[in-house]
């Protein structure tokens, strides 16, 4: 992670500095700014935040976002901080045993969330041209090779992922339901130890820009009634892979 203070960017500045670290996303799921490649999370009294789970972001895309750059545009009074957690330490934390376990173990993930969010007033033909652009499930590694560092990161997003769905690479074969959902609530825990983790209390014209390769965040829904407003672009990344040659060389 990277921060800095005092920024105070348009949108289109925001844009531009995201394009100086390769393409952008535009998220579909959620309100646009001005310009598409903006997402704005803003939350309030009529809107309380949502956020307040370990996750790295868009794991239901097959090539989820190398990063964001989210820029604070208005602060609560108190509250509404954002903790990042350390994927690569993570992994070094499990017992050898659970590591040796999940090296192979690969999951589904999809955007279901996002659908069931909207309710059923969704129009049927919408949710099906949906599915036809973006693919309804694809497959990721539980850990990850960093492409430029080449660490290993504990690599999952729990409301993405279908717990049932863990299945060996090397053999297609798929988990016991039971096993597959106790492995996935051992994962989910990890992240969550302070050790691994720092905490940015934003102000107005702060940003913070992380690797969603490498680290999972929380945004602490701390603040109501007060409103907290966030805006954030998102650069496209690369396929999730595990090689574990690379892993050796580290």
């Amino acid at each position: 992670m990277v921060f800095f203070r005092d920024q105070h960017l348009t949108e289109d500045e925001q844009v531009a500095c995201g394009r100086r670290f390769g393409e952008l996303d535009a998220f579909p799921f959620g309100p646009a700014g001005a310009n598409p490649y903006i997402l704005e999370i803003g939350h309030g009294k009529s809107s309380p935040g949502a956020e307040n789970g370990w996750h790295t972001d868009v794991t239901w895309m097959e090539r989820p976002s190398l990063g964001s750059i989210a820029q604070c545009v208005e602060v609560p009074p108190v509250g509404g901080d954002t903790l990042f957690s350390d994927s690569h330490a993570c992994y070094l934390g499990l017992p050898a045993g659970l590591q040796q376990r999940i090296e192979h173990l690969h999951g589904i993930n999809d955007y279901r969330v996002f659908l069931l969010a909207r309710g059923p007033g969704l129009p049927g033909d919408l949710v099906e041209t949906i599915k036809s652009e973006i693919p309804f499930g694809v497959s990721h590694p539980l850990l990850r090779t960093h492409p430029e560092t080449g660490k290993t990161g504990l690599y999952l997003h729990g409301g993405f992922l279908r717990h049932d769905s863990l299945y060996d690479v090397r053999t297609g074969v798929r988990l016991e339901t039971s096993e597959s959902e106790d492995i996935v609530r051992q994962l989910l825990q990890q992240h969550e130890r302070p050790e691994y983790t720092c905490r940015f209390q934003w102000e107005p014209g702060s940003i913070a820009f992380w690797d969603n390769r490498a680290v999972q965040h929380y945004a602490a829904s701390d603040y109501y009634p007060h409103r907290r407003l966030l805006r954030r672009v998102t650069v496209s990344g690369d396929q999730p892979f595990y090689d574990p040659a690379r892993a050796e060389a580290v």
